[in-house]
């Protein structure tokens, strides 16, 4: 092979024209062409590992792309969700602060409240016009919309320290989060610029974009921890206005039950006054009401609510307190609504007692005998009226007690009335007090003109005075 090349020969060439000459290839002529096929063979697999390793670069290029644009997507979606989390607590904040302010609010109309009750005790005992069942349901009205609970405001003290701390951790999350993501993606910009022959612009672009992340994030953090501390500064202020607020409170609820505990007192000391009176007639007064409790009356009406307190807003003392007064106040009415049914007023006017009860002579044979009523004299013809309601159970007529009517009041007891000259009313007959019954007369075994009146308990005639003089007191009970 090498001598082929080596050797040298001479070609004769006949052109078109006859015309000979000759040509000598030597070794130079052989060589030439290898040469140049051989240099462009070299050039071709330089060309070719060039392009291979331009491909290789522009691959890792894409990559490291590739790598930040996932690393600014996740950096992006968790400043989203840091947004999206520090919006909504934000918000619960606004609605601990308003909670908070309502807190304070309802404190300050609960103080006008009890001042106003206190206002309307002080004009009660001034003027001394209202019964304590007017005074009570006037402060009833007045303390119906308090709502006094210390542990709605430590409720909402406690969610807004919890609003608070979420905040912080948040954006101390955040901010830390965001960095590392934007560190991480920088750094592996970094490297992929220092290992590559020639840094893309791309790679420049993406470094520049993720620094300005990283300050964004370190910027946030700073507003996020700035925000905290005026949250924090908020929550102090907060904490301060509620420890006063339970304070006051406080002082409420003890105004409260001294208010109750004083209208108790006071309607103790008037039940005890009507309880004696009545006790001194001789009735059994538990025995009595039970009897009336047990006795239908006619009532009705429309259905009217009363003002009704919010469950849990007195403190259980105060709750006590108001029950125990409206315990008091429950019996005085049952015991005034027991006078409605005694005959503790007298039948007549302008009067005088000839004859009492018990043991006296009798006006006509002048011999000891029993007199089971009174004798009221009084002009004849005076109205006879009614002392207490109740029903005619009897109108009768003989030579002891001439004209009677006979009045049924109901709880056992009963009153007659005789000697009358006219009767004006029917056998049945419901009747009101104060209704007249009729004229006073001297019909029967009589005298003279007068109300021949008698009292029964249980059937058994008891002395008319003992309801008369007591009379005054009760109602002024």
């Amino acid at each position: 092979m090498f001598g082929f090349f080596m050797r040298s020969e001479r070609v004769i060439i006949v052109d078109d024209d006859d015309n000979i000459r000759t040509v000598t290839i030597g070794p130079r002529q052989r060589l030439r062409p290898a040469l140049l096929a051989a240099a462009a063979l070299s050039g071709m697999l330089v060309a070719s590992a060039g392009w291979m390793a331009t491909a290789f670069a522009l691959r890792d290029s894409r990559d490291s792309v590739s790598h930040m644009d996932q690393g600014a997507a996740n950096l992006a979606t968790q400043l989203a969700d840091s947004r999206e989390q520090l919006s909504r607590v934000a918000g619960d904040l606004d609605r601990v602060r308003q909670a908070l302010d309502s807190a304070l609010a309802e404190e300050a109309e609960s103080r006008a409240r009890i001042d106003a009750a206190l206002a309307v005790l002080a004009d009660a005992d001034k003027d001394g016009s209202k019964t304590p069942r007017q005074v009570l349901a006037a402060i009833r009205n007045q303390l119906a919309p308090l709502r006094v609970n210390p542990e709605d405001g430590s409720a909402h003290l406690r969610a807004a320290q919890e609003s608070l701390q979420l905040i912080t951790d948040i954006g101390q999350e955040a901010a830390s989060r965001r960095a590392q993501s934007a560190i991480t993606a920088l750094s592996l910009a970094l490297e992929e610029a220092e290992t590559s022959a020639s840094p893309q612009p791309t790679l420049a672009l993406a470094s520049e974009g993720l620094g300005k992340a990283l300050a964004e994030a370190q910027a946030q953090a700073q507003r996020a921890r700035a925000e905290a501390e005026t949250a924090w500064t908020e929550r102090n202020d907060m904490a301060a206005a509620k420890a006063d607020s339970d304070r006051r409170l406080q002082e409420i609820a003890a105004g409260q039950v001294a208010l109750l505990t004083r209208l108790t007192d006071h309607a103790e000391l008037r039940i005890g006054a009507i309880e004696g009176e009545l006790k001194n007639t001789g009735l059994n007064l538990d025995k009595v009401l039970r009897a009336m409790d047990q006795t239908p009356r006619g009532v009705g009406g429309p259905l009217i609510g009363l003002t009704e307190l919010p469950a849990q807003s007195l403190p259980v003392a105060a709750q006590a307190a108001l029950n125990q007064l409206e315990s008091r106040l429950d019996r005085q009415a049952r015991l005034r609504a027991l006078a409605n049914y005694l005959p503790l007023t007298p039948p007549v006017d302008n009067f005088y007692v000839s004859s009492g009860f018990g043991s006296r002579r009798d006006p006509f044979n002048n011999q000891w005998a029993a007199h089971t009523g009174l004798d009221l004299v009084a002009k004849e013809g005076s109205p006879v009226t009614l002392p207490a309601a109740g029903r005619v159970a009897a109108i009768t007529y003989d030579e002891g007690y001439g004209h009677m009517v006979e009045v049924d009041h109901g709880l056992g007891i009963r009153t007659r009335y005789a000697h009358m000259k006219k009767i004006m009313v029917k056998e049945g007959e419901m009747l009101d007090p104060g209704r007249q019954v009729g004229t006073l007369g001297d019909s029967g075994r009589s005298s003279g003109p007068h109300l021949h009146y008698e009292v029964l308990v249980e059937g058994k005639p008891v002395n008319p005075l003992r309801f008369m003089e007591r009379g005054r007191h009760v109602c002024e009970g």
